[in-house]
């Protein structure tokens, strides 16, 4: 999803700074370079090679998330008849382990959870094996025409999923998966039929039966027979087909693999040396691209879309482009300038193409400087962080003067001698004209960008 807000908040957010108050030289660091350039480009045009540095947390490399969502397609029959599930019990894990496999005897910890809906020792089971990467369990039941959302995470190894709940009205009914491939994209939906565990005789009393009905747990007439399909409510004892039977599959469950998401956050590392004072920056524009974008362009001649954001802090017209643009997958924007010593946090989403991030934002009080990345490649898995610098658009020449700066120094928009040279790495405050470098000016790095996968 695209997330827009109006073009003019530059001018209101420019105009909140300036209410506090009354009036470098360095290369970018993404690791892959400008727009996927190498190192040794970046070397050649600007003399200086980018870096980054290893955070911590977020998802491992190469791991993905799924979406499961379980229905009970029993009939609603009356409150607690016909057959609510237990809490599921999912697994992500490598097609070397099975949960239960029908034409076999059923484990002792899936008949406690086909007879009594007991899930710990399975669960036990799974979390101590080498071959399961992760288990999630309900939070409740299910009840009849009712559904549940999990959220599982695996890698390109655990690439299965098995689910096992009960059929809570009857002595040993199950439904569940087991060991389905997981999709590589979109989704895939399954009809569940139920099990009989065949690890206690179908009786149907309700002395046995641990369910709404009947609430009889730890009672049963064990069996040792193969897991088969259910037969269903017979009649047999004191349960009435009517009102427990179910005919067809018992449960749908749909897997959707999610879209890789990422938590942004940019830090202004310009000094706080005043209310409004140093360098605040304008409403950050964030995007996850596929390559690199040419409105973004950080080499050669800034676009017109750039120029804009970088003279004036109005990143509408790039948004608009970038909104337009098959190379954009997810875009957000700040709604508020950031502050020296603060910071904003994005998350946005991005598929196998659009695997790189873009952003861009003014100093404002500047003639045309921004700091941003236009193709910094996004983490596989957890987190990266990069110190980013100061650009000069090249569109406006640095006068440092009142009439020309729109930040919350002066607020003075849309004015400023042009100049046509190209995008260079900005050279600071010089004191050349009315800003004071001891107040405005800024050593090193502008910005920090943490960069960390989260989904």
């Amino acid at each position: 999803m695209k997330r827009l807000f109006p073009a003019a908040i530059v001018l209101s957010a420019l105009t909140t700074i300036a209410a506090l108050s009354g009036c470098s030289r360095d290369t970018p660091t993404d690791p892959a370079g400008v727009e996927g350039a190498d190192t040794a480009a970046l070397e050649k045009s600007y003399g200086e090679a980018p870096h980054g540095r290893h955070g911590q947390g977020g998802m491992r490399d190469g791991m993905a998330t799924y979406e499961v969502i379980i229905e009970n397609l029993t009939p609603a029959t009356g409150d607690g008849a016909s057959q609510p599930f237990s809490p599921p019990i999912l697994a992500a894990h490598d097609p070397r382990f099975g949960v239960f496999r029908p034409g076999q005897l059923a484990s002792p910890e899936l008949a406690m959870v086909a007879e009594d809906a007991n899930n710990g020792p399975l669960v036990a089971q799974l979390e101590g094996s080498s071959r399961v990467e992760q288990v999630v369990q309900g939070d409740g039941v299910i009840l009849p025409g009712g559904s549940m959302s999990f959220e599982i995470r695996t890698d390109g190894r655990a690439d299965r999923l098995s689910a096992v709940f009960m059929l809570v009205n009857t002595n040993d009914g199950f439904g569940g998966l087991d060991g389905v491939q997981l999709p590589a994209s979109g989704e895939r939906s399954y009809w569940v039929r139920a099990w009989d565990a065949g690890s206690e005789r179908n009786t149907e009393l309700a002395s046995d039966i641990p369910g709404p009905c009947c609430g009889s747990h730890g009672v049963r007439v064990p069996t040792y027979e193969r897991i088969r399909p259910h037969r269903g409510i017979q009649g047999g004892g004191d349960l009435d087909p009517a009102v427990y039977g179910w005919e067809g599959p018992v449960a749908k469950v749909t897997v959707r693999r999610l879209a890789p998401a990422y938590e942004i956050t940019l830090t202004n590392l310009t000094p706080a040396t005043g209310g409004g004072a140093s360098q605040p920056f304008s409403p950050p524009l964030v995007a996850t691209v596929r390559g690199w974008v040419p409105a973004l362009a950080m080499r050669g001649y800034a676009s017109d879309e750039l120029i804009t954001l970088a003279e004036d802090g109005d990143a509408g017209p790039l948004a608009a482009t970038l909104e337009g643009s098959r190379r954009v997958s997810d875009l957000a924007r700040g709604d508020g300038p950031v502050l020296p010593g603060g910071s904003v946090t994005f998350t946005l989403t991005a598929d196998a193409r659009h695997d790189r991030l873009a952003l861009a934002c003014m100093l404002v009080n500047t003639n045309d400087g921004f700091t941003g990345v236009a193709g910094l490649p996004l983490p596989a898995g957890g987190s990266m962080t990069y110190d980013l610098v100061a650009w000069d658009a090249g569109s406006e020449q640095d006068t440092e003067l009142a009439a020309d700066i729109p930040g919350p120094c002066y607020g003075s928009h849309f004015t400023g001698p042009d100049e046509h040279v190209r995008i260079m790495p900005h050279a600071g405050i010089q004191g050349g004209g009315d800003l004071d470098p001891a107040v405005y000016g800024w050593d090193g790095p502008v910005a920090s960008l943490t960069v960390t996968r989260v989904r």
